[in-house]
């Protein structure tokens, strides 16, 4: 076996033995393949497609490449295709634990528009992302949950390929997107999974009707796979909530986890939330499901899982403390210059552009051009 054929046996579109996926996902690995065989073999499965069996066996080759954990208790978590001012993971891991689940979260960082999550809690003064086996435990003993990057030694065989994605062209295809998603949160050991998916202006996918054939595949993906899974689909037109940035979108988290974030940003929370906690029987209907998570927002539970989470990953108690009592200074950073613009007259905005807003941001420093910029959180 060796990687031309199976770059001519695709290239055909035929379909490959499982046997053969998992040779170019360990030749990968490995470093035994050339940069551009990796490319090669991206852009003819994004011209020729994956059947559902390559799908699976491409998942499995890439979960089965490095390490898996395993938790006690229910195991749920969240993952979001990416938005502007997408803070949603921030209250919600808490407030999930906050309802008695388990929130191992493995994030990432931002490329290009879209923020990332891990670049966000950085911004607040001592917290750590990078985090070994054994402190996700401890963090997970304290709080419940936890946000962080992903070790090296889970799904080594999506990472060998993630970054050829972005150089080939090949962000957009199916079945990649479905096997690298699936693939690290089966390794980080997740039970039940709430997908929210975005479509729109600001998105990946612009229409609902591509929005729903990457759901299609991953739901079908996920039963072979034996992970319980929901999409959900929403509206990445506009931001959400009233702050696009990183130490913006902590400040407004916290508000979120007491009871007053802005009305479109609870609303995402509290229906992701719901919906993990019917598909794991913590609640009997998504309206109660729905309820269970507003509940805990507004009445400081998860605000208090978020604190523990929070010292569990490197803040000190005393600005954990501050942190969560709205008192930033010291403890966030802020602009050097704020400027105020007024309107002249009254009247109603009726729309923001994202896509407008995450170019602004990223030009004053919010996001990256390469993965070795410094942010200007």
């Amino acid at each position: 076996m060796n990687i031309q054929q199976l770059l001519t046996k695709k290239r055909h579109a035929q379909e490959l033995y499982d046997q053969e996926i998992e040779y170019f996902v360990k030749s990968a690995c490995d470093g035994s393949l050339h940069a551009s065989q990796i490319g090669a073999m991206l852009m003819a499965i994004a011209i020729q497609g994956l059947t559902n069996a390559e799908t699976i066996a491409l998942t499995k080759a890439m979960i089965n490449s490095g390490k898996r954990l395993e938790w006690s208790g229910i195991v749920v978590d969240k993952h979001s295709t990416g938005g502007v001012g997408d803070k949603v993971s921030l209250p919600l891991a808490p407030a999930l634990a906050a309802c008695g689940l388990k929130v191992p979260m493995l994030s990432g960082r931002g490329l290009g528009l879209t923020g990332g999550t891990l670049d966000k809690l950085e911004s607040i003064r001592g917290f750590a992302v990078d985090l070994s086996s054994e402190q996700m435990n401890e963090c997970l003993s304290r709080a419940g949950c936890f946000i962080a990057s992903p070790t090296s030694d889970i799904c080594p065989g999506d990472k060998a390929t993630y970054s050829y994605r972005d150089v080939t062209a090949t962000v957009d295809c199916i079945n990649l997107i479905v096997a690298s998603i699936l693939s690290k949160k089966i390794a980080e050991g997740c039970k039940y999974l709430v997908l929210d998916l975005k479509a729109g202006k600001a998105a990946l996918y612009k229409t609902v009707a591509e929005a729903e054939e990457l759901a299609k595949h991953m739901v079908d993906a996920a039963k072979d796979l034996g992970l319980k899974m929901k999409c959900v689909i929403t509206s990445m037109d506009q931001p959400i909530g009233r702050t696009v940035g990183n130490a913006v979108e902590i400040e407004e988290s916290v508000a979120c986890l007491k009871g007053s974030g802005p009305a479109d940003l609870v609303e995402l929370v509290t229906h992701l939330g719901g919906e993990l906690l019917v598909m794991c029987g913590k609640a009997i209907s998504l309206e109660e499901g729905i309820n269970k998570i507003l509940n805990v927002l507004n009445n400081g539970e998860a605000l208090k899982r978020f604190k523990e989470m929070c010292i569990a990953q490197g803040v000190s108690a005393e600005d954990a403390l501050k942190l969560c009592n709205q008192q930033f200074d010291g403890i966030l950073p802020k602009a050097s210059f704020v400027t105020k613009f007024k309107v002249t007259k009254s009247g109603w905005v009726k729309f923001i552009d994202a896509q407008a807003i995450a170019e602004v941001c990223w030009e004053l420093g919010s996001g990256r051009r390469k993965p070795t910029d410094k942010l200007d959180l």
